[in-house]
């Protein structure tokens, strides 16, 4: 008799998290505004990351690029530039041509910072943060996107990759935080 009853309870619960579902696919939440605030990303120069930062770039956030590769991260920052020149292009049109239906968002003074950081390091990470504080401010919102694949099976990678993939996809989310 008392599996019988677990089997609906758990039947039950499968509904119910099945209409929770669907309520929420329904009414969706109000996006939170990134726009102004300093958003840090690591791992920007390529990848997720660097998609990261062009789609928060979108929404108007100012940008602080974290990379081990310098070059990448100061190719994905002038992808961010160039979406923050076409913001302020369609804003000032949108003045001009006095539309009062458009939402303009507020202005904020749109920048991006890059640091070469080896988030694999707690030092690095320790002392780039400090200079984003004394440099940027404050981060309202951190991505921490930096990773290591080995592209092996753990068996057959060396134990200085096994130490780095720990380092970069494990540690580090304790030290950037």
């Amino acid at each position: 008799m008392n599996i019988v009853v677990e089997f609906f309870v758990v039947t039950f619960k499968v509904l119910w998290a099945f209409v929770l579902a669907a309520a929420r696919w329904l009414v969706r939440p109000k996006e939170k505004s990134v726009a102004g605030q300093v958003c840090l990303i690591t791992g920007a120069g390529s990848g997720l990351g660097r998609l990261f930062a062009l789609e928060f770039a979108r929404r108007r956030a100012l940008l602080v690029l974290w990379d081990i590769n310098t070059q990448s991260n100061e190719e994905t920052a002038g992808m961010v530039r160039h979406i923050y020149r076409d913001l302020e292009a369609a804003d000032a049109a949108a003045l001009q041509a006095g539309n009062g239906e458009e939402e303009i968002l507020p202005h904020c003074n749109l920048q991006v910072f890059t640091y070469t950081c080896d988030v694999g390091k707690r030092e690095n990470v320790y002392l780039t943060a400090e200079r984003v504080r004394k440099e940027v401010g404050e981060v309202s919102v951190l991505v921490n996107n930096a990773g290591v694949v080995s592209g092996h099976h753990l068996l057959e990678c060396p134990d200085e990759l096994i130490e780095r993939t720990m380092m970069v996809n494990c540690h580090a989310h304790f030290w950037a935080a």
